[in-house]
């Protein structure tokens, strides 16, 4: 074996070794992804299970209240349109502002998410496809969810300015703030929306 063969055989080993090392820094990478998917939509999911979010966003026939999440008083139920039954509308009790001397909360056209918005008992990785799934989510793409998040000025809105309970106290707001969830869901979007495995 001469000194161009010995030369041949090595660069051919350092292509081959660069190669492995190529494809093993993809894998760590792909591997990778997944983990930073988790912990970003974690924190996204944080803020989708407060109550504030979760009380309209049920997999029931009637919405909840308070934190404790318990049925809402009176029996209200769903009603075909979301807005309650024909007798009683959202609407009747709910005005289109927080009424901190009753403790009622309000905004215009006041309802509940549609059931195909529904995720209570999801995991994370069953609310990140419901909320993705276009079917489900008003046919909505990851862009569009990023601004319904960041710009809607109704029931988004309400969850950082909810009013005050029954009781006079000031309710809960999500764990994250609004502009700082907003900047949290557009990184998420930009790096594909992906959602844990």
């Amino acid at each position: 074996m001469g000194p161009r063969h010995c030369a041949a055989v090595g660069a051919l080993l350092a292509i081959v070794a660069g190669g492995a090392l190529l494809a093993w820094s993809a894998r760590a990478q792909q591997n990778a992804a997944p983990q930073g998917a988790s912990a970003m939509f974690a924190r996204i999911a944080t803020v989708l299970r407060s109550p504030r979010c979760l009380n309209c966003h049920t997999v029931t026939d009637f919405p909840r209240q308070g934190d404790d999440r318990h049925a809402h008083l009176f029996f209200v139920t769903r009603g075909p349109d979301d807005r309650g039954l024909p007798w009683a509308r959202c609407t009747s009790c709910h005005g289109e502002a927080n009424n901190n001397a009753t403790g009622i909360p309000g905004r215009p056209d006041w309802h509940m998410a549609p059931l195909s918005m529904g995720w209570e008992g999801l995991s994370d990785t069953g609310l990140c496809h419901r909320l993705l799934n276009p079917a489900d989510n008003g046919h909505r793409t990851p862009e569009q969810i990023y601004e319904h998040i960041a710009f809607d000025r109704q029931f988004i809105a309400w969850a950082w300015s909810p009013g005050r309970n029954i009781q006079g106290v000031q309710r809960t707001v999500p764990p994250i703030p609004r502009h700082a969830f907003s900047l949290l869901v557009k990184e998420w979007v930009a790096a594909g929306a992906p959602c844990p495995q």
